[in-house]
């Protein structure tokens, strides 16, 4: 096949059409992970960590993981914790949360749209 678009005797065009096809396919996957990116969700970080409310997944001493937001953070508490206790995120220092144990589970019960608006 390549002998009947005469690329065999010119090797120098079958690199430079490889190479082109090669840069057109990557340009082509990075437009459509672009594209794609936009549905995304954002990392949850810091002041935009609008979340909380935690539960203890795993803890030893001052220090373990909690649940928040569907996701697993590092976390240290002065409070005594163990698994399943629900906690009260305090603070965000970068990827490590400073929580509080709460008392009652009625105190870690979901925020709703009501609750918010009257505060």
């Amino acid at each position: 096949m390549l002998d009947a678009i005469g690329l065999t005797s010119n090797p120098g065009a079958f690199i430079l059409i490889a190479l082109l096809a090669g840069f057109g396919a990557v340009a082509l996957a990075k437009l459509w992970g672009l594209f794609f990116m936009r549905w995304k969700t954002p990392f949850r970080v810091g002041e935009t960590m609008d979340v909380q409310r935690a539960e203890v997944v795993e803890w030893s001493g001052n220090e373990g993981y909690v649940s928040a937001g569907g996701e697993l953070w590092r976390a240290v508490s002065s409070d005594r914790l163990a698994a399943g206790d629900f906690v009260k995120i305090r603070a965000v220092n970068g990827l490590l949360l400073t929580v509080e144990h709460v008392q009652k589970e009625r105190e870690y019960a979901p925020v709703t749209s009501n609750q918010r608006s009257s505060s």
